[in-house]
């Protein structure tokens, strides 16, 4: 059976469609809005703005810290610890900079290069501050602040310093098993030392600590002096 079409009126025909309808609605909310939607867009430029700025402020400050970076570190590598503490500093006014944290490291390992322990505390603080939990540059912190504390004959820190370095699981870990030890035998707690040197000797059986430890277990049987 054929089917009629619908025959479309002159007054439908004059009427807005559906297209014009939606776009007119859409024309008159900007207009309404044109101050919120201007300054909507206004923000997001000036957001992208900030971004594209801040990234070049960041790479120039990379490139200059790089170099003086690199300066300071030749003379540390030389040895030369005394002319290369300035260097460092200098690094460190890069704030923003990949190489500050670094920096701090290396004044405080130059302090320790010239036999002076008690200046090395506070750029390895700020150096552990700059660490993320768990990682490598953390265990090397607290290393760094571990050692500074034997040192100065503060094992009792230092201990906790390097059961710290214990704790994360990278590549420092082992020695930080040495430095309890010995800091352990220095408080005379050898029970403690043994335990340390064992776990140690888990990870290296044919390590030369062996023999230490067999020295320890040595006076841990020994029977106590007669007083």
């Amino acid at each position: 059976m054929a089917t009629t079409s619908k025959r479309i009126t002159r007054k439908e025909l004059r009427q807005p469609d559906w297209f014009q309808t939606t776009s007119d609605k859409a024309l008159d909310q900007f207009a309404q809005h044109r101050t919120k939607v201007l300054a909507a867009l206004a923000g997001l430029i000036a957001i992208g703005l900030i971004i594209a700025g801040w990234q070049v402020f960041k790479s120039r400050h990379n490139a200059a810290a790089s170099k003086t970076y690199g300066a300071a570190l030749a003379l540390y590598q030389t040895e030369k610890y005394r002319e290369a503490i300035p260097e460092f500093q200098k690094v460190q006014d890069y704030r923003w900079s990949r190489y500050a944290a670094l920096a701090y490291l290396y004044e405080a390992n130059s302090y320790l290069g010239l036999g002076e322990p008690a200046k090395a505390v506070a750029p390895a603080e700020r150096f552990l501050s700059a660490t993320g939990p768990d990682t490598l540059y953390r265990q090397i912190a607290a290393m760094t602040l571990a050692a500074i504390d034997e040192r100065q004959n503060q094992c009792k820190q230092a201990l906790a310093r390097y059961a710290e370095a214990e704790r994360i699981k990278n590549a420092l870990q082992q020695e930080a098993r040495l430095g309890k030890a010995r800091c352990a035998e220095q408080l005379g707690d050898f029970q403690s030392a043994a335990v340390s040197y064992r776990d140690f000797l888990k990870e290296d059986q044919d390590s030369l600590v062996s023999v230490r430890l067999a020295e320890l277990e040595g006076k841990i049987k020994a029977p106590p002096a007669a007083k």
